[in-house]
């Protein structure tokens, strides 16, 4: 009886473990999806910026100018940013929020891929009646919508970003003349995040 006794003890106490790991992590997971679409926002935002300088890149340096200069009490605006640090500044802040984008879209993903290991080792406990709503019950419920959501992640968006990258970079040297160390920077910066693109569609290559 006594044996009985503790084997019920260890697997409730087990279960409570598990049952509030998998709470945890889920919690964790939300947090981070929560992230990557601000992210991919906020880079959205960033491009959006960035094609509103290509198509007039002093109209752009010259709002900044007017901005900064009423920030700072000036009411006769003067060039404080000349129109190649703006871009520069802009494809500086593109790399970083991209980069950062790549590594929490992959991060989410492991940890969707943890909580389904979760929910089925608690699922089995109750006879797959409960335990099934991020798992077994979204992907076979919602599948063609998962299926979408995971193109427009993993494959339209990379496209379009390096389609982006590419025309940016012929706009770099194809730009009224601006002086040599921009076209450097900007160049670097460019490959720098084509190179973080290619790490993030080779992660999710191996992936599937």
């Amino acid at each position: 009886m006594s044996n009985a006794t503790d084997s019920q003890t260890h697997s409730d106490t087990e279960l409570q473990l598990l049952s509030s790991h998998y709470s945890e992590t889920f919690a964790l997971t939300k947090d981070a999806v929560g992230k990557r679409d601000r992210l991919f926002l906020y880079v959205l935002i960033v491009i959006t910026l960035l094609l509103l300088y290509m198509n007039a890149p002093s109209a752009v340096s010259d709002w900044l100018n007017s901005f900064v200069s009423h920030q700072v009490g000036n009411n006769n605006p003067t060039t404080i940013l000349n129109s190649a640090f703006i871009g520069t500044i802009l494809s500086l802040g593109l790399l970083s929020l991209s980069h950062t984008y790549f590594q929490t879209v992959l991060h989410v993903e492991r940890q969707y891929e943890y909580v389904y290991q979760l929910e089925d080792q608690l699922s089995q406990l109750f006879a797959d009646k409960a335990f099934i709503r991020e798992g077994r019950h979204y992907r076979g419920n919602q599948r063609l919508f998962a299926v979408w959501t995971r193109v427009i992640f993993w494959i339209l968006s990379p496209i379009l970003f390096l389609v982006f990258n590419i025309v940016w970079l012929i706009f770099v040297f194809s730009a009224p003349r601006a002086p040599i160390i921009y076209l450097v920077v900007d160049s670097l910066i460019t490959l720098s995040t084509l190179l973080s693109l290619g790490f993030y569609l080779l992660a999710i290559i191996k992936k599937k």
